[in-house]
């Protein structure tokens, strides 16, 4: 076994048989071996939106990193939902941002600054890359925090929802109709 093998086995949560699974799947559909699903089609009919009570301006497919713009857009006015596949919260594992990305929350009003400081689990500054074979290069504000994930998400989470916005947690796309006065979006509710 590789070291690499190893340290994945030894994490929580099954990584290495998930990336498996994943590497699995890349190969079949690589070799023409898994169909690719028809999720999106066109129509010429109008749905008639106007008379539709449940009438978004825009619905975002995949919680995690669309509640990011979800949050945005519902604090500018938007009528948003998000469907989220299972519940939306943040993986234990930390995300690399640069302070000054992440200062943009506080810009678009959906942080404070504390809730800002509240997010960040470390900081370093400067940061180390080197390239196999290279040497080290340091750099200054690139990647030089780790965020809290499961709070950011969930911060993020309230504001949208304070905001307006429509959240569909359990709750998987399965297609979308483009007609010519909107899009039809089916999803299944599995709460």
């Amino acid at each position: 076994m590789s070291p690499t093998q190893t340290i994945l086995q030894s994490l929580p949560g099954n990584v290495y048989a998930g990336l498996q699974r994943a590497d699995a799947l890349w190969h079949d559909y690589r070799h023409g071996k898994i169909p690719i699903p028809d999720v999106v089609s066109t129509q010429a009919e109008l749905l008639g939106v106007e008379s539709c009570s449940e009438a978004y301006v825009a619905v975002i497919c995949g919680g995690s990193l669309g509640i990011l713009l979800g949050a945005a857009l519902a604090r500018l006015g938007w009528r948003v939902a998000l469907l989220e596949r299972t519940v939306l919260k943040g993986r234990e594992q930390e995300w690399n941002i640069s302070r000054s990305e992440l200062g943009v929350f506080v810009e678009l009003g959906l942080l404070s600054e504390t809730e800002l400081e509240r997010a960040i689990a470390t900081e370093y500054n400067p940061a180390r890359i080197r390239f196999e074979g290279g040497e080290d290069i340091w750099v200054r504000d690139v990647l030089n925090v780790g965020v809290d994930p499961v709070y950011l998400l969930e911060t993020l989470k309230q504001a949208f929802l304070t905001a307006g916005g429509k959240l569909l947690e359990n709750t998987p796309f399965l297609k979308a109709r483009v007609a010519p006065d909107g899009v039809h979006v089916t999803a299944v509710d599995k709460t």
